[in-house]
């Protein structure tokens, strides 16, 4: 397992931190997502051989959150 951590500045809400976290942990090889609108930042826990860091920042652009 590898943890990353992403800076997402557009989460604002207790909802952005659950769509963030849902969009993420549908993602084969995610086995643990915090997200904080407080810090605007993503910690990931996923499996490197299931995905890796640009499909987990193609996932966070697609749900309307860029990682920059």
């Amino acid at each position: 397992m590898i943890t990353k951590t992403f800076n997402v500045p557009k989460i604002h809400c207790d909802g952005c931190v659950r769509t963030v976290t849902r969009t993420l942990t549908q993602l084969p090889g995610v086995s643990k997502v915090e997200a904080s609108a407080v810090t605007k930042k993503v910690l990931v826990e996923f499996n490197p051989t299931a995905l890796d860091e640009a499909r987990l920042r193609e996932a966070l652009q697609a749900a309307g959150y860029p990682v920059v």
